[in-house]
């Protein structure tokens, strides 16, 4: 139970460091308003992404249970998935070096979703947060990247697979969302005064670093506990 909380927090906080819309948005009620305002928009986004989770977790227990007998059978498959999943994250993580030009999200200009997501804006930093993180949907690789380490999560057995579970390793997404937000806005409330657009790039540097990090760790992890003896065996087959 505790592993799978650890386990959300830490993909939680980790997938909500890219800078793009809701990150600038967070920036910008720290430049501009208090840490009460700050504290509720990263609560009203914490909520989305803790719902986000528990449909990919969910997903990614109908998608494992599918495909649990061909990995199992094609240990090679599995190891390139997860290798996959590796050079994926350091990929990611390099490019936050490479890109330099930042926008700052505009309060007065309406979101591009419905009319009623447009008026939640307008409701509190609760309800813009909420609204924002509605963004992410119309974003193709969100969801299904999220699948994809949720499915990964449950291949390499961090938690048991039932619905209390995924509703603990959701929370704690939602959680490790809020924390990352929370500490992006107090460093932004504390140093605003001084806040310049390479503040902006260190930030995006952070991420990255964090990003390749935390890719390390995952492929530190892939080559200690894969079972290499099966994997030549495979191989060798053919």
């Amino acid at each position: 139970m505790f592993s799978a909380l650890i386990t959300g927090s830490l993909l939680g906080f980790v997938l909500a460091m890219p800078p793009g819309p809701i990150a600038m948005a967070n920036i910008r009620l720290g430049l501009e308003k208090n840490r009460k305002d700050c504290i509720y928009f990263s609560i009203g986004t914490a909520t989305m992404d803790l719902i986000y989770c528990l449909v990919a977790i969910s997903a990614a227990s109908a998608i494992y249970s599918v495909v649990k007998g061909y990995l199992d059978d094609n240990p090679i498959i599995s190891l390139i998935i997860q290798f996959t999943i590796v050079a994926g994250l350091v990929f990611f993580g390099i490019q936050q070096f490479k890109s330099r030009n930042e926008s700052y999200v505009n309060f007065d200009k309406p979101i591009r979703q419905s009319k009623f997501l447009n008026s939640l804006k307008n409701r509190g930093p609760m309800f813009l947060g909420i609204s924002l993180a509605f963004t992410n949907l119309a974003n193709p690789t969100f969801l299904p990247s999220l699948t994809v380490m949720s499915t990964w999560v449950r291949k390499i057995g961090v938690f048991q697979d039932s619905l209390l579970y995924d509703l603990i390793f959701s929370f704690g997404f939602g959680v490790g969302n809020f924390i990352w937000l929370y500490i992006l806005s107090m460093l932004v409330l504390k140093n605003r005064h001084k806040l310049s657009d390479n503040s902006i790039i260190r930030i995006k540097q952070f991420a990255g670093v964090t990003f390749i990090g935390f890719g390390g760790l995952l492929g530190y992890r892939v080559i200690m506990f894969t079972n290499w003896a099966s994997i030549f065996k495979f191989a060798f087959v053919f």
